[in-house]
């Protein structure tokens, strides 16, 4: 007969969520993630856990928007003999 078979007035028998074996409900312990458990299955929460890094901020010193697109109208003077337009490289020799 082991330990969490006894009779003690006010305590009931309760199941370790770890290893399963039986304990006085008494004996067990809140563990950080919700868990009842005995004391060797028993952990702190890691530190790692509570870390916060700080915001990335990525934001630009300063903005301005785009310009509006300007066009420019530009005139060629066409060669009427040959269509070809004056200012242009012709290779023809």
């Amino acid at each position: 007969m082991g330990k969490a078979d006894k009779l003690v007035l006010g305590d009931w028998n309760a199941i370790c969520d770890v290893c399963g074996f039986k304990y006085k409900a008494s004996e067990l312990k809140d563990r950080w993630d919700g868990l009842k458990v005995c004391k060797e299955d028993w952990e702190p929460r890691h530190p790692q856990d509570f870390v916060r890094t700080p915001k990335d901020d990525q934001s630009v010193a300063w903005t301005r928007s785009e310009p509006a697109d300007s066009f420019v109208d530009v005139t060629y003077a066409v060669d009427t003999l040959t269509d070809v337009p004056s200012g242009t490289f012709n290779n023809e020799n």
